[in-house]
């Protein structure tokens, strides 16, 4: 962990936890993706700070189905992660902020995906939730990114925003072999977290209703980050599917590489983060597949 982060995040978490009466002292940045997340020692609590220049209508709609649908999860007996029981989402005039139960995890490194296959499976079982939740967008805020950052050359996000819109088009026409419903819309390892009373399913900011597939594509995409094949292999059997009966993969996986730009977009002020984008456009716009991306 790192004390700091970017100056706009450090600054909406103090005014986030001022309005949410909790101690912002000493917080430590656990990542920064699609949010900043940082963890609050005096609180025992973490906190998601996601940036919102534009859009924030869209990004404070999620933020609030992600806490009222996962506080439904609980009521459920699923292993969610759990929101404070405070008034959120906290709405900020650059950002939106939430605060969750922190969990203490048993591993750094755990990349069980037969155990995420099923608890997704779980997720995908459970009867209809009675909470409010946004349509699923297959590109995230991927558009809105492009438009309010400078990052990205004129010329490359034109082809961005035209590859975004073909692929729009071929989803708005698109069938689910696994029907809709509830979706995480974000369901990778790295959000299945080992705690000593066993796996919590975390990050919920991308919770939605939409074709289950989605919720298959990020590990189906591993190879993307050098993963061997065997992880979705045993995703796929405890989910219980045979993915070559499965035809909106491809375009599925095609959206959520676009998709997974986002986050990339929004923090290129951080050179890693920057240096990370060039290379995922580059590779996409020459249909490069053997290059291996790196999560920050």
């Amino acid at each position: 962990m790192t004390p700091t982060g970017p100056s706009h995040y450090q600054a909406a978490l103090r005014a986030a936890c001022t309005a949410a009466a909790l101690d912002s002292r000493d917080a430590a940045v656990l990542h920064i993706r699609a949010n900043a997340v940082y963890y609050l020692p005096h609180e025992n609590v973490a906190a998601r700070i996601r940036y919102a220049p534009t859009g924030r209508g869209a990004i404070l709609e999620r933020a609030t189905a992600a806490v009222e649908v996962t506080r439904w999860l609980r009521q459920e007996n699923f292993p969610a992660t759990e929101p404070l029981d405070i008034d959120q989402p906290i709405v900020l005039p650059e950002h939106v902020a939430t605060f969750w139960q922190y969990v203490t995890a048993t591993s750094d490194d755990w990349r069980d995906t037969a155990t995420l296959g099923r608890v997704i499976r779980a997720l995908h079982q459970l009867p209809p939730c009675p909470a409010t939740i946004p349509a699923a967008k297959p590109l995230g805020s991927l558009r809105a990114d492009l438009e309010s950052s400078t990052a990205v050359p004129a010329e490359a996000r034109e082809w961005l925003l035209t590859r975004a819109g073909e692929l729009e088009g071929r989803y708005q026409h698109s069938s689910s072999e696994l029907g809709t419903g509830l979706v995480h819309g974000d369901a990778h390892t790295g959000n299945l977290l080992p705690a000593p009373h066993g796996v919590l399913l975390g990050d919920w900011d991308s919770v939605s209703y939409g074709p289950r597939e989605l919720d298959l594509i990020p590990t189906s995409l591993g190879y993307r980050f050098g993963r061997p094949q065997s992880e979705w292999q045993a995703f796929c059997a405890a989910y219980g599917i045979d993915p070559s009966k499965l035809p909106s993969l491809d375009l599925l996986q095609q959206l959520r590489e676009l998709r997974a730009l986002a986050a990339y977009v929004r923090n290129a002020d951080i050179p890693s983060f920057r240096k990370e984008l060039v290379k995922r456009i580059t590779g996409l716009r020459n249909r490069d597949q053997a290059t291996r991306w790196q999560a920050l």
